[in-house]
C-alpha cells in the first residue's frame, strides 16, 4: 500500500518538492555556511521522494548560543521560500 501512495504522491506532485528541495541543497551548498543547510534540503528531498511509510523521530535538539543562530541563519535563507513555496504549491493542488 506504501509503494502505491507514494507513486501516486510522485504523479501528484510530489516529483516538483522534490526538484525544489534538490534545486535549494545544490544552491545551498555553494558556500561554506550553506553546506549544513544543503545536507538537511537532501535530507528533506529523501523523505518528499517517498513519505509514506517513514517514521520521522524528534532529536534532542542542541543546545546553546550556536544553535540559536543557524536557526536564524535557517529561517532568513532556505526557510521562508520553503515555507512560501509550500503554500503555492499547496493552494495549486487544493
Amino acid at each position: 500500500m506504501n509503494l502505491l501512495l507514494n507513486v501516486i504522491w510522485l504523479i501528484i506532485g510530489g516529483f516538483i518538492v522534490v526538484i525544489a528541495y534538490l534545486l535549494g541543497g545544490l544552491l545551498l551548498c555553494i558556500t561554506i555556511v550553506g553546506i549544513p543547510f544543503g545536507i538537511q534540503c537532501f535530507k528533506l528531498a529523501g523523505l518528499a521522494l517517498a513519505p509514506f511509510g517513514r517514521e520521522i523521530r524528534e532529536k534532542e535538539p542542541p543546545g546553546g548560543c550556536v544553535a540559536v543562530i543557524m536557526n536564524v541563519i535557517w529561517i532568513i535563507l532556505p526557510g521562508l521560500e520553503l515555507a512560501l513555496f509550500h503554500l503555492v504549491m499547496a493552494g495549486l493542488f487544493a
